[in-house]
């Protein structure tokens, strides 16, 4: 048998180590800090725990009326440390936090049931309460090694899928596994002869399965609305689509029907230019072709690159601004046979104009412009969208807001997100003084191609410091 500072240091490393690891697997990319750092921290709050518990049972041998405090006070600790160390909304690091609570509280549960019943009918023992004994520690790698395959496969397969979703939902989730908290409490109450019995057993794993069957069900609903947002969405991007083609092909025709009506006026706009020439009337030729030059519509205002679903939005937006008064600056090259879905373009181009043209419109006095730079380079798109804007830009935890969303990120930025993450690529939102930048990074093929991102975005200017995005 081990001593009982050893069994104390097993016995507490078991109660943390194991859950350490499964509150992470959600969010190991989501660190506020390196991960050595916050394995440091982790290892600092898992001694100070081991420490406090050998002083407190030297100083105080009957120490059962402070486990409840102790208890509530290390989980106070490593949900604050938790929080303090990953970036993230609050409530969903709760949540998770909590979750993991609830599976160590059934698994000490089940290991202090096991050694009772050992102790009890097998060895025929009395029992006598103490901290971390052997068998006790002997039941928790016994159950740990059944149930947390199956525990770490819920983690990696679903929870850190809903990670990723944004729903006013997460606000008031963490309350079930605070629940399933508060009744474990009832169970370290129970004396040692009702913890032996079958029904303490089948209770404990009744409420366990049927806490995260409401878990499952619970996240199923949560992705099944992030399908839901996203479908509208893609609704919502078909007809805007519509409209850009249908835009585009006005222009292309009223382009076509300025050059036939051109061809067949051009022998009276020469004679009339003759005249005026034979007149030597320098100011009214001038005037003249300027008149013919400004009351022409050129290719050029609907040829902006060459991808035409690309050239319908930038075709619409122009127009948008050149009615509003808005400098819109574009410099682009986006091939025609690209292997990036269109209607990914069209919601990268689209989201990224409307929030620059939405700002813009916020702007009561000053310059309004848009400047619009894509580049096609080493099989990669960079896009690059800067405008002015006024006022403040929103930030909640880190998080860009929208100005249409409440005290939330907005639809279009997280489908920006979305589609760079699809194709392997970058997305930043950016401010400095009164400018606005969103820059994207895209590749051609949704292959891992490492180390470029970062110097391509230098070649577009983007060195402004980034804002946190939420994904």
């Amino acid at each position: 048998m081990l001593s009982n500072n050893l069994n104390i240091i097993w016995g507490i490393s078991l109660s943390i180590v194991p859950y350490f690891i499964l509150a992470f697997i959600p969010v190991w990319n989501q660190l506020r800090y390196s991960k050595k750092t916050v394995i440091t921290a982790g290892t600092l709050c898992m001694l100070l725990n081991i420490v406090s518990v050998i002083l407190i049972i030297e100083m105080v041998p009957e120490w059962n009326s402070l486990r409840f405090f102790h208890s509530v006070f290390f989980l106070l600790l490593y949900v604050g440390v938790y929080t303090a160390v990953v970036r993230g909304t609050p409530s969903k690091l709760v949540f998770i936090a909590f979750l993991v609570k609830s599976y160590a509280d059934f698994i000490v549960s089940m290991a202090k049931f096991f050694e009772v019943s050992y102790l009890t009918y097998g060895l025929h023992h009395v029992y006598v309460q103490t901290s971390y004994s052997f068998y006790f520690n002997l039941f928790q790698c016994l159950v740990l090694m059944i149930t947390y395959p199956l525990i770490w496969i819920f983690f990696r397969k679903k929870i850190s899928r809903i990670m990723q979703t944004h729903n006013k939902a997460w606000g008031y989730l963490w309350i079930i596994p605070l629940v399933y908290y508060i009744i474990s409490l009832a169970f370290g109450a129970m004396n040692a002869s009702l913890i032996a019995q079958w029904q303490f057993l089948v209770f404990n794993l009744v409420s366990f399965l049927g806490f995260y069957l409401i878990y499952y069900v619970v996240i199923e609903m949560l992705e099944q609305s992030e399908k839901n947002i996203i479908l509208a969405e893609s609704n919502e991007v078909i007809k805007q689509q519509l409209l850009f083609q249908s835009e585009y092909y006005r222009k292309f025709g009223e382009c076509i029907e300025e050059t036939r009506k051109g061809e067949h006026d051009l022998r009276h706009h020469l004679n009339t230019v003759l005249g005026l020439i034979q007149q030597r009337n320098g100011e009214k030729v001038e005037s003249y072709i300027s008149e013919l030059l400004g009351n022409r519509l050129s290719i050029a205002d609907i040829l902006h690159c060459g991808n035409d679903a690309v050239n319908a939005i930038l075709g619409y937006y122009a127009n948008i601004c050149k009615q509003e008064g808005i400098d819109f600056s574009i410099e682009t090259i986006v091939p025609q046979d690209l292997e990036i879905d269109e209607t990914d373009l069209c919601v990268v181009f689209g989201n990224t104009l409307e929030n620059a043209l939405e700002a813009s419109r916020r702007i009561t006095a000053g310059e309004k412009f848009i400047k619009l730079t894509s580049r096609f380079i080493g099989n990669k798109l960079y896009i690059a969208v800067d405008n002015c804007f006024s006022g403040e830009v929103r930030f909640k935890n880190g998080v860009y807001l929208s100005k249409k969303r409440k005290e939330a990120s907005g639809i279009g930025i997280i489908s920006v997100l979305a589609i760079a993450k699809k194709y392997d690529g970058d997305a930043r939102f950016e401010q400095a003084d009164q400018l606005f930048r969103v820059s994207v990074v895209l590749s051609n093929k949704s292959q891992k191609m490492s180390g470029e991102i970062a110097t391509s975005r230098n070649e577009l200017g983007i060195n402004n410091k980034s804002c946190q995005v939420e994904h």
